[in-house]
């Protein structure tokens, strides 16, 4: 998890201590599945820039070789 979203869980799970409410659990499985996404969304964002980086190396690498 990135920095925001821990902070914002324990602002939540603090927001709920001191108003003495429980959390729905609807909600919270919402929240869950929607972190489950998004981490999954990051990973292959990630995967797409490092697999763009590597097309462009070999691109350069293959253009370097017709120019000699």
């Amino acid at each position: 998890m990135n920095k925001m979203q821990q902070k914002f869980w324990k602002t939540k799970q603090q927001l709920i201590k001191v108003t003495g409410k429980k959390e729905d659990e609807f909600i919270v499985a919402s929240d869950a599945e929607l972190d489950r996404k998004l981490e999954v969304f990051h990973d292959i964002q990630k995967s797409c820039v490092e697999l763009l980086a590597a097309i462009e190396q070999y691109q350069k690498r293959v253009g370097g070789k017709f120019l000699k």
